[in-house]
């Protein structure tokens, strides 16, 4: 529990960046700008989304997971797995090694007609412990596999993890606590980065992404969590009420987009029909989950783009029964895909102004902003997160500089949402 002191602390240390934040915007517009049209769009949109960030940044703090509240019931783990020979059997290994009673815990592994060793490797595991395999004779897509591991399933709460994922021995007993609430029906895990590499290239990248991915679940899902809607219950290790899932599997498995079938984003869709049923969708920071991410420009930038293209659908779905919400609830929606979808823009028409009209000081002074901001995130992230060290604060500040060129991935993404691929890998 934090005491009121420390987020006393946060909170006042948050107010002052932003003022300072607001103060930089003020000296860009007299000394530069002079009224400019460049200024008025920087300032509004600073002035909303400014306050956005610290609103979210403050309210992390008043998160907290469920407790242990002694919650064990029959849990079905399915996994869907395509070309994942060498980590299958790493996952497998720490799943059925968990803490979580044996005698609840039943896990049902699918392999999608893999072009790898996958299915050996599953089979290998399959001589050390009691699981289902289930083999596909072709290759049908992520979606397909998790539905055919759920006609197997027998447990009351449904988990979807990926193949890539080591779970942490107390994870899976730690997301199955919020299900106690009966108005919840999923709920997501935590993830953190687990690349390992010897090579430059990777390091610089998945370590952008470790502070990215920190930022992504412990404060915007945890924000998102204190009013019953997070957004998108991660794919990498996410529980649902089985009855709820089976509800709309089939919606889910034909979903389409502009006319045509959409085979990415599951995740999101998923949990956009979880939401539209009326349950709660929340975040559980102590089912903590590690998983490996892009280690190269292109496989990353593939995974942005398939990104952008799920917000964009799923934020389309999720707009046809938002205005059905609670008022806080419809509040937080609509300020988040404001921002979301805004700022490139923003951005964007910003950076052309300062090429136009800004010259040295405008450039100097919306960088000192940039590194402000991104300073109130870092030292948020610092204390939110427990494995957060002071080279990660380091690169948190920097992130700035690989999300300025990423809003370009992201346009392309948003204005191409019926395309995609069977499965995303890395």
């Amino acid at each position: 529990m934090y005491r009121p002191s420390k987020i006393a602390l946060v909170c006042g240390v948050n107010v002052c960046f932003t003022v300072a934040v607001l103060v930089c915007l003020y000296l860009y517009r007299v000394s530069v700008l002079k009224w400019h049209w460049t200024y008025w769009v920087v300032a509004i949109y600073g002035l909303v989304v400014t306050s956005f960030i610290v609103f979210r940044l403050i309210s992390a703090y008043l998160y907290k997971p469920v407790p242990d509240r002694g919650y064990r019931p029959k849990v079905s783990i399915v996994i869907p797995v395509y070309n994942e020979e060498k980590v299958i059997g790493s996952t497998i290994d720490a799943i059925l090694n968990s803490n979580y009673p044996k005698e609840n815990l039943e896990l049902i592994v699918v392999d999608d007609k893999s072009k790898d060793n996958s299915l050996e490797a599953i089979n290998k595991k399959h001589l050390e412990y009691n699981f289902k395999v289930i083999a596909h004779t072709k290759n049908m897509g992520k979606r397909h596999a998790v539905a055919t591991g759920v006609k197997q399933c027998t447990g009351e709460i449904l988990v979807c993890i990926d193949s890539d994922t080591h779970v942490e021995p107390d994870a899976i007993k730690m997301l199955v606590q919020p299900f106690t609430d009966k108005e919840v029906y999923c709920v997501c895990g935590n993830t953190s980065v687990v690349n390992k590499s010897s090579s430059k290239t990777t390091t610089w990248l998945t370590r952008f992404q470790k502070v990215w991915y920190a930022e992504a679940f412990r404060v915007r899902k945890g924000v998102e969590s204190l009013f019953g809607m997070v957004l998108c219950c991660s794919g990498v290790f996410s529980a649902y009420r089985r009855e709820k899932f089976e509800e709309v599997v089939n919606e889910w498995l034909n979903e389409k987009f502009l006319g045509r079938k959409v085979v990415a984003g599951d995740d999101r869709q998923m949990t956009n029909l979880m939401m539209r049923l009326g349950g709660k969708s929340v975040f559980q920071s102590t089912a903590l989950t590690h998983t490996i991410v892009p280690h190269n420009l292109k496989k990353f930038v593939n995974q942005q783009v398939r990104w952008a293209r799920g917000s964009v659908r799923g934020t389309s779905l999720a707009l046809t029964f938002f205005n059905k919400k609670n008022l806080s609830q419809k509040i937080l929606f609509y300020l988040i895909t404001f921002s979301t979808f805004i700022t490139p823009f923003v951005l964007i028409a910003s950076i052309i102004g300062l090429a136009m009209f800004g010259g040295t000081a405008g450039f100097v002074s919306y960088f000192i902003g940039l590194v402000l901001v991104a300073f109130l995130f870092a030292i948020t992230d610092k204390l939110l997160v427990n494995y957060f060290t002071a080279k990660d604060v380091l690169y948190r500040i920097a992130l700035f500089a690989l999300m300025l060129p990423v809003t370009f991935v992201y346009l392309y993404g948003w204005i191409t949402p019926w395309k995609g691929t069977v499965w995303g890998t890395r």
